[in-house]
């Protein structure tokens, strides 16, 4: 009885491991597929910042958004649509690069680096800053949930 206790249990176990196995291989495109959403929506999200467009970014962030800027302050979705409707920054030149996606089942970080100019209140902010951006997949669709900002020193 024993014997036959030991192929079975293998037996199960090759199942199994074949199933987790194909399983892994079956999610890799569907990851590349995620990252390259997530790539897309970056952009879009520049575009809708650099813009000043609040429909779109409306759209692509959850409810409960938040930034941390590169001063500090904690910023609501609210706060951020009135910031972008009223045009309280003029971006002239904003580019992002150096993106690392990692994507883990419906969420995903980007990390990455953003080179702006902007004028906001009278004041030039231009330079380099570096930037987390963490996503999840509701509904079938990528929404925005947090950025943090920091602004990179002329030293680094």
């Amino acid at each position: 009885m024993q014997r036959r206790a030991v192929p079975v249990h293998l037996s199960v176990i090759a199942v199994l491991s074949a199933g987790l196995w194909a399983g892994n291989v079956n999610t890799q495109p569907a990851k590349r597929d995620a990252m390259a959403e997530i790539s897309d929506l970056e952009k879009a999200f520049s575009e809708a910042i650099f813009r000043g467009d609040a429909a779109a970014f409306d759209h692509m962030t959850s409810d409960d958004y938040t930034v941390i800027s590169d001063s500090g302050d904690l910023l609501t979705k609210q706060e951020t649509l009135e910031w972008l409707a009223k045009r309280k920054a003029e971006y002239r030149y904003l580019e992002k690069d150096d993106l690392n996606i990692r994507v883990y089942g419906d969420a995903a970080v980007v990390t990455g680096r953003s080179v702006q100019t902007r004028l906001e209140h009278g004041k030039d902010y231009n330079g380099a800053y570096r930037f987390t951006e963490v996503y999840i997949r509701q509904k079938g669709r990528w929404l925005a949930v947090a950025l943090q900002v920091t602004r990179r020193t002329a030293e680094q």
